[in-house]
C-alpha cells in the first residue's frame, strides 16, 4: 500500500436508540482495513450525535460520541447514518439541516438499516433506489413514495448515495466501500479476518419469513399460493388462478388481497422474482433458462423486470451473489 495514500474521514451519525452493532461493526471494518494496511492510516473515524452526551443504545449499552452536530466536525469523505430499533422518530430540524449540509460536501453518503428514514427525512432518497431492513421496507415506501424501495438487496449504491439492509448488513456495506477505495484484495483480507463473506450469498428474503404474504393455511387462497410456488413457470393469469380457487375472478382478486395484502399479480411477480434469484444464486443455468423456469418469460423480459425492480441486470445479480465458478452465460 503506497505511503502517500490519503486518510479518508468516515463520519458516523448515531441517532437516538441506535443499534450498537451498526456503529461498532462499521467502524471495526474500517479499523481492520487500517490494521491490514500496516503503517498507513487509510481511515479516520468520527462518531457524531445530536448532542455531545452519552447515548443509550437499543441494547442498553452506553456510548459517548466524539462530537455533536453543533461542533466543528471534520469534513467527511464518507457520511454514514446508523439505524435505530424500529422506525426512527422524525429527526429535528437541526439534524435534517446538518445531514443536508454534510451530504453536499461528502464524496459519498448514506445509511444503514433504518437510518434510511433519517436520510429520507433530509430529502436525500427522492427518486433513488434504496433499501432498508426488510421489516420496515413497506413503511419506508409509504413515507417516501418518490423513492424506489428494494426490500431484498443487502445494500444498494445509487450514485453517491448508499443504503443497506438491517443490522449486520452494515458490515457488507462497509466491506464494499473498502473494496471501492482500496481494491478487492484488501477488502477480502478484512472480511477473512472478521470471518465474513466479502459478498454474502442471497438477499434479505432468505432471512425474512418466506413470502410473508402467505394466507392462512387451509384456505382456498393458501392452496392457490402453494400451487403458484410450485409452478411459477405455468400460466398464472387471474382467470386461471380464480378457476383453481373455484371463484369468480373479481371475488378471487378481492379475497386474495384481503388475506395477503397483495393483488394476485403482485404475488405472482414476487414468487417469480424469488425463483429467478434462487436460480441465479444456486445454479449456472443460462439466463434464458432462468427466465423460463421462473416464469419471467425471455431473458430480455426478465432483464427488464430486474432492472425495474432491483436496478441491476440478471448477469449483475449473479455476479454479485453467486458463490463458486463464474457463470457461463451473459445478458
Amino acid at each position: 500500500m503506497p505511503a502517500a495514500t490519503p486518510s479518508r474521514n468516515v463520519v458516523v451519525f448515531a441517532p437516538t436508540d441506535v443499534h450498537a452493532l451498526e456503529i461498532a461493526s462499521v467502524m471495526d471494518v474500517f479499523n481492520e482495513a487500517n490494521a491490514q494496511a500496516g503503517s498507513t492510516t487509510l481511515y479516520s473515524m468520527t462518531l457524531v450525535a445530536e448532542r455531545r452526551e452519552t447515548i443509550r443504545c437499543s441494547s442498553g449499552l452506553r456510548i459517548v460520541p466524539d462530537l455533536s452536530i453543533a461542533d466543528p466536525v471534520p469534513d467527511a469523505d464518507t457520511l454514514i447514518v446508523a439505524g435505530s430499533y424500529g422506525v426512527p422518530r422524525t429527526p429535528s430540524d437541526a439534524v435534517i439541516a446538518w445531514l443536508q449540509r454534510r451530504s453536499e460536501s461528502a464524496r459519498r453518503y448514506g445509511a444503514v438499516c433504518t437510518g434510511a428514514f433519517l436520510v429520507g427525512a433530509a430529502g436525500l432518497i427522492d427518486g433513488r433506489i434504496v433499501t432498508t431492513h426488510w421489516a420496515y421496507a413497506d413503511e419506508l415506501r409509504t413515507r417516501f413514495p418518490s423513492a424506489r424501495v428494494d426490500p431484498d438487496s443487502i445494500f444498494v449504491r445509487n450514485g453517491p448515495l448508499f443504503t443497506s439492509a438491517g443490522v449486520s448488513a452494515c458490515i457488507d456495506l462497509a466491506l464494499a466501500l473498502v473494496e471501492e477505495d482500496h481494491g478487492r484484495n484488501l477488502a477480502l483480507s478484512v472480511a477473512r479476518h472478521m470471518v465474513m463473506y466479502l459478498k454474502r450469498p442471497g438477499g434479505q428474503s432468505q432471512y425474512s419469513a418466506p413470502l410473508a404474504a402467505q394466507a392462512r393455511a387451509g384456505t382456498p387462497i393458501a392452496r392457490v399460493q402453494t400451487w403458484i410456488l410450485d409452478h411459477p413457470e405455468e400460466e398464472l393469469s387471474l382467470s386461471a388462478l380464480a378457476s383453481r380457487a373455484a371463484m369468480s375472478p373479481r371475488n378471487f382478486s378481492r379475497v386474495f388481497r384481503n388475506e395477503t395484502g397483495l393483488s394476485p399479480a403482485e404475488f405472482v411477480q414476487q414468487v417469480r422474482m424469488d425463483k429467478a434469484r434462487q436460480l441465479l444464486e444456486e445454479t449456472s443455468l443460462p439466463l434464458d433458462q432462468v427466465a423460463k423456469r421462473s416464469g419471467l418469460g425471455t431473458a430480455a423480459s426478465a432483464r427488464r423486470i430486474f432492472l425495474r425492480r432491483l436496478g441491476i441486470s440478471l448477469r449483475q445479480y449473479r455476479e454479485r451473489f453467486k458463490l463458486g465458478a463464474n457463470p457461463r452465460s451473459s445478458d
